[in-house]
């Protein structure tokens, strides 16, 4: 077929090809960029978080009155939740995993002070069955034992009392690059604490692990476990508690009748499966990518729908044409062929300047938010969707064209 003929068509009607090659450039910058952003957005959600989290839920314990012996009655309500049938294990953290609140501290493999050897870790607080509670991996060495956790008072500075550390494989590296992690000494602070790393465990996702910092990217790993269990005031102590699979949900409202009814003068707050929050740290990401997602969509949807409207006109336009072609002898798949070539560079045209704009977009994105690079996969994937889309929406409006009879045209305007 000779590709001259449909450019002369195209040329001499130039206003809707125009825009539709325009609808389509736009088109593939804009879902190029929105699915690479989903795609980012989607790896960020499903990292890995290094605890059990399927089967954990936590809960916050507010005295209404003091207590004179905080240190029992923490053990206490420890040793009660444990005995509970379904529960796995149970500790007292300084704020619960991944829900955006932390603790974080700047610590160092090396004695001297030196700002570019230091290494920020989220720091949590658990007893010697926090390990076991949150489902995390024990890699290398030890747990803290019962006679190493420390309960501290309201105010009272944890440094003070700091003797060994559990951190992470990845915090581990940062530390020491090279060599063994187990039994090396952290340094702290200006006080040059001596803590020497007792355990090791499997990576732990940080408390900001949504955040989409550049450094928070770095350091989503830098996690430590230290042997306090701290008494709080005004917003109660956090537990968390693991249960074995499938006693989740029947575990938490037996937990909290057990807590009230050694201590009713108590709130119990914040009752929540680690799913639901994990989810709600990450709704701002749900939320981007559904709106990313429903955008393209439409944008998708209005490019296939101008495609379409284009076509028909076309055939509407040339119905008497395509009628005379067809009575030279022309047959349906040559009409038909000609409407799918004629979409296929106008999609061409249009995918051409688009790919210009996908990186020109990216590279404006890149420069105002915190976002990795684009990879080269998502430009072929674009245009692919996008040549696709065309042949598909042209295909009615071409069927239709080619069933024109030839004696369209004999007949009078």
């Amino acid at each position: 077929m000779e590709i001259k003929p449909i450019v002369s068509s195209l040329w001499f009607n130039k206003t809707g090809p125009v825009l539709i090659c325009l609808q389509i450039a736009f088109t593939l910058a804009l879902v190029v960029n929105a699915i690479f952003l989903i795609d980012v957005r989607l790896e960020k959600m499903n990292q890995p978080l290094g605890i059990d989290t399927e089967n954990i839920f936590s809960l916050s314990s507010m005295l209404v009155t003091p207590v004179e012996d905080h240190q029992a009655f923490m053990k206490r309500d420890m040793e009660a939740i444990r005995a509970i049938p379904g529960v796995v294990d149970a500790t007292p953290v300084l704020t619960v995993l991944h829900s955006g609140s932390a603790r974080a501290d700047t610590y160092r493999g090396v004695p001297e002070l030196n700002d570019d050897m230091e290494r920020i870790a989220n720091v949590n607080f658990v007893d010697e069955h926090g390990l076991d509670a949150l489902g995390i991996e024990l890699i290398a060495g030890r747990n803290f034992r019962a006679d190493e956790i420390v309960y501290l008072e309201p105010g009272e500075r944890a440094y003070t009392k700091l003797r060994n550390l559990i951190i992470s494989e990845s915090m581990g590296r940062a530390l020491f690059p090279e060599g063994e992690i187990l039994g090396r000494t952290v340094y702290y602070g200006e006080e040059n604490l001596h803590l020497p790393v007792i355990g090791v465990v499997s990576d732990v996702a940080t408390a900001w692990m949504a955040s989409d910092s550049e450094y928070a990217r770095g350091t989503k790993y830098n996690f430590m476990l230290q042997p306090f269990v701290e008494r709080k005031t005004g917003r109660g102590n956090s537990y968390m508690i693991r249960t074995e699979p499938g006693m989740l949900e029947r575990t938490m409202p037996e937990v909290e009748d057990k807590l009230f009814s050694l201590y009713g003068d108590r709130l119990i707050t914040r009752v929540r499966t680690q799913t639901d929050t994990i989810e709600r740290s990450y709704a701002t990401d749900r939320a981007i990518t559904q709106i990313l997602s429903i955008v393209s969509g439409l944008m998708v949807l209005i490019t296939a729908l101008g495609i379409v409207g284009l076509a028909s006109f076309s055939v509407n336009q040339r119905t008497r044409q395509i009628g005379t072609r067809r009575a030279l002898g022309a047959k349906k798949r040559d009409i038909l062929r000609y409407f799918l070539v004629e979409n296929i560079l106008l999609t061409s045209m249009g995918v051409s300047l688009g790919s210009i704009l996908v990186y020109g977009f990216h590279f404006y994105l890149f420069s105002i938010m915190p976002i990795p690079k684009m990879t080269p996969e998502f430009l072929p994937m674009g245009i692919i969707t996008l040549y696709v889309l065309g042949l598909l929406a042209v295909m009615g409006p071409a069927l239709r064209a080619a069933s024109t009879p030839p004696g369209v045209a004999t007949r009078s305007a």
